[in-house]
């Protein structure tokens, strides 16, 4: 499971420290590279993510995850590598699209993430 299998939620979990949240998570190993690799590359999130806004917009999450029903969503990006300049305006951009219809969006680094967790 990963940003390349497009119709596959990766992982969804609901938080100790804040149960009225419910993280569906998109794991995303991929290197940027140069600005070709770079459009494909988010060319891949966009389609992943548009699962994502589906699978909770049809109110599948509701019939697929146990205890999700009024839980606040939020995608979140777990990234091996730092965002390109153009992923962190793609970013931005998801984030504020999002924001407006209730589902929250992140980008979290991994190494990050392996911090927050010790």
């Amino acid at each position: 499971m990963s940003v390349t299998d497009a119709k596959i939620i990766d992982m969804w979990g609901i938080p100790k420290w804040n149960e009225s949240k419910i993280v569906l998570a998109i794991s995303d190993h991929l290197e940027w590279g140069d600005k070709t690799q770079q459009g494909e590359h988010l060319l891949l999130l966009q389609e992943k993510i548009n699962t994502y806004i589906a699978f909770i917009e049809s109110g599948e999450i509701y019939t697929e995850i146990p205890g999700a029903l009024g839980k606040s969503p939020i995608i979140r990006i777990l990234g091996l590598y730092e965002l390109p300049e153009q992923g962190e305006l793609f970013i931005d951009r998801v984030t504020e699209v999002l924001k407006d219809v209730g589902i929250g969006f992140e980008f979290v680094l991994k190494a990050d993430e392996e911090i927050r967790n010790m």
